[in-house]
């Protein structure tokens, strides 16, 4: 082994890489903050553009021409309400809703990383001695799993227009689980984020005090 690229770990170091779990292992490499630098960016620039923008695959403009919010965007919606969807979006719209879904093919992925990462990073500086508990930051990848199989299910839909497409009714029940498995992993980055601000306010808090002890203990 070449020990100039390849420093001896310690006892401890090999401990705690024999029982880290691999996912745990992976997820804390797209926990670095230069990783989440990067992320992050990416995020931003495809969320401003999908969301924010008047470009011809974003949200809104799919909202303009069809009238309404696509299903994608909403809690639940029934075999009958993405038919009726369709319907009312013309054949614009219909286009307007395909471009989206183009864009959709990508966004699942970025939006996760993206919150895996930030999951990541704020589990490993909360508890830096317990790193299986970055696993899970893989919660965001089962939010993506379920929304693009709701994109699955709006392809068919797209397809078999005017014909009711087959998996229409299943389009809302990936819609809610999405939204259920992105709401408690964004749930629980706010909880490590607020716990993670307590103890950097506490530890802050001691070293002040010990300071104003050993002022104390000087003075004449």
């Amino acid at each position: 082994m070449n020990t100039l690229t390849s420093p001896a770990r310690t006892p401890t170091e090999r401990r705690d890489a024999d029982t880290t779990w691999p996912v745990a292992r992976a997820l804390a490499r797209v926990g670095a903050v230069r990783v989440w630098v990067v992320v992050t960016a990416v995020y931003l620039a495809f969320a401003a553009a999908l969301f924010g923008s008047g470009a011809g695959f974003s949200i809104p403009h799919v909202q303009q021409v069809c009238g309404q919010a696509p299903p994608d965007m909403r809690f639940t919606s029934t075999a009958g309400e993405v038919h009726a969807f369709l319907e009312a979006c013309g054949p614009a719209g219909r286009e307007a809703y395909r471009a989206l879904q183009l864009a959709d093919l990508l966004y699942p992925l970025v939006f996760a990383v993206f919150l895996a990462s930030s999951l990541a990073l704020v589990l490993r500086l909360l508890a830096p001695g317990r790193r299986n508990l970055v696993a899970l930051a893989a919660i965001p990848f089962l939010a993506a799993a379920f929304d693009y199989l709701e994109n699955a299910c709006a392809w068919l839909a797209l397809v078999a227009w005017p014909e009711p497409g087959v998996a229409d009714g299943l389009l809302g029940l990936f819609s809610t689980a999405k939204t259920v498995t992105s709401w408690v992993a964004g749930t629980l980055l706010l909880v490590a984020l607020a716990a993670l601000a307590l103890s950097r306010g506490r530890a802050l808090l001691t070293r002040h005090r010990g300071r104003d002890a050993v002022d104390d203990g000087v003075r004449p």
